[in-house]
């Protein structure tokens, strides 16, 4: 088991900042600073640490031993069963065999790792809230209240619904962007938009889903025996880690430009990863800059092989009004670095290459004809979502007048079908009664 002790107290894993300091010593250094927020660092016999070498701006990652007599496991930060450590190395002797990476490397060795870690934690979510939907939804199918079967409220069932189809579409969204976390290499890093996105959106998608139905579940959701309990409080977390959802919605905003307006037609289409394949590319990504320069295939593709379905198409015609916005009205360099314009503009974009992967992988899922309905109601949620953020964008203080206008016009009421919801609630969602429990 191993560790990797990048994150501090006071910076967080920003790591442009480190108080892990090397001083020089008759065999090397001696490193003196304290790691805090790092899974598995009260039972990993070997603990990645990041650090600067004192007087340069030299950083270095090194292997600590967790075992040595300097180095110091002081407490759990968190108040549950699981141990996130802040370990404290006083005086200990680092050699040069111990360096796993110095200089630009090892800078570039700490963000290519929280690539992947920013990917994993979609699946987290997913995880999460798969188990809790199977318990929401077989509590509330067995549970009577003012002489009705609580599946029965309308509202239970819209809140039921929509947890399914947003739980629906991160698992597409995950599944899909290993595709190009697996198949990324030297030349073609779309990857590098895949992953923020996926720790953007997937985790915040996972904390409505359990939202929505802590809403139908009510006091259930706290109760011991429940798998609910755990995930309620956890849930929260992985939005929040890895960087914020601002940061790293923030970071899509490096690849909006030649995602939206300069695609490129060389690139390889990028069909089923799931084979047994060593992913050695994501253990040594290389240099972490140019994410300016990163291309893209056009995102407008998938959508042409949907745009039968009404709520795809007025996605569509939502997204192409941003991309007006963004060509006529262009932020400007004040807006750019004011971070909740950026943010509310991210926002927007973000949905984009969300409903790219959800649609990519609905094909190679082999998600049409009688599944269709599933895909259309994911983006009636996916058009309000637009809408709301429409809005936000539109009430922003730095918003100009021309952009609150292209704002409003990226409006659009969801196409609601009777027929496509039932036909969701009665073969998607009404089947997960019963269907699996976890053990006592």
């Amino acid at each position: 088991m191993f560790a990797f002790g990048l994150s501090e107290q006071t910076h967080g894993a920003d790591v442009y900042k480190t108080d892990m300091i090397l001083t020089p010593s008759e065999h090397g250094w001696t490193a003196t600073g304290e790691k805090y927020y790092i899974g598995n660092a009260n039972v990993a016999r070997m603990v990645s640490t990041f650090g600067k070498i004192d007087g340069s701006d030299e950083y270095v990652f090194f292997a600590a031993d967790s075992h040595h007599d300097r180095y110091q496991l002081k407490k759990n930060v968190v108040n549950s069963q699981n141990y996130v450590a802040n370990y404290a190395l006083r005086d200990y002797p680092v050699t040069e065999a111990d360096l796993l990476h110095r200089g630009i490397g090892a800078f570039h060795a700490a963000l290519n790792t929280v690539n992947v870690c920013k990917y994993n934690l979609g699946w987290g979510a997913v995880g999460m809230c798969t188990h809790a939907m199977y318990e929401a939804v077989t509590h509330a199918a067995n549970r009577y209240l003012y002489g009705t079967v609580v599946t029965d409220f309308s509202h239970v069932r819209r809140l039921l619904t929509d947890a399914y189809v947003r739980l629906v579409a991160m698992r597409l969204v995950c599944t899909r962007a290993s595709d190009y976390m697996r198949s990324a290499s030297a030349e073609d890093r779309r990857y590098l938009l895949y992953s923020p996105l996926t720790k953007a959106k997937v985790t915040s998608e996972g904390e409505r889903v359990i939202t929505a139905l802590w809403d139908v579940i009510a006091a259930k959701g706290v109760e011991k025996d429940t798998f609910f309990e755990t995930v309620a409080r956890e849930i929260g977390l992985l939005p929040r880690l890895e960087g914020t959802v601002h940061i790293n919605i923030g970071l899509l905003g490096k690849f909006m430009p030649n995602y939206l307006f300069a695609p490129d037609a060389a690139l390889p289409l990028i069909g089923r990863r799931d084979d047994a394949a060593d992913d050695s590319f994501l253990f040594a990504q290389g240099p972490t800059g140019g994410l300016g320069k990163v291309r893209f295939h056009n995102w407008r593709a998938p959508f042409d092989s949907y745009a039968h379905l009404p709520n795809v198409a007025l996605l569509r015609e939502q997204i192409d009004v941003l991309a007006e916005m963004l060509a006529s009205a262009t932020p400007d360099a004040a807006q750019q670095k004011d971070i909740d314009f950026a943010f509310g503009v991210g926002q927007l974009f973000a949905l984009v290459p969300y409903a790219q992967l959800i649609l990519e992988e609905a094909a190679l899922s082999g998600l049409t004809g009688s599944c269709e309905p599933l895909i259309d109601e994911i983006f009636a949620v996916l058009v309000r979502d637009f809408n709301t953020y429409a809005v936000e964008l539109h009430d922003k203080s730095a918003t100009t007048d021309e952009q609150a206008r292209f704002a409003m016009r990226m409006i659009r009421r969801p196409v609601n079908d009777p027929g496509r919801y039932e036909q969701v609630w009665k073969e998607n969602v009404m089947p997960l009664n019963g269907a699996y429990a976890m053990r006592p």
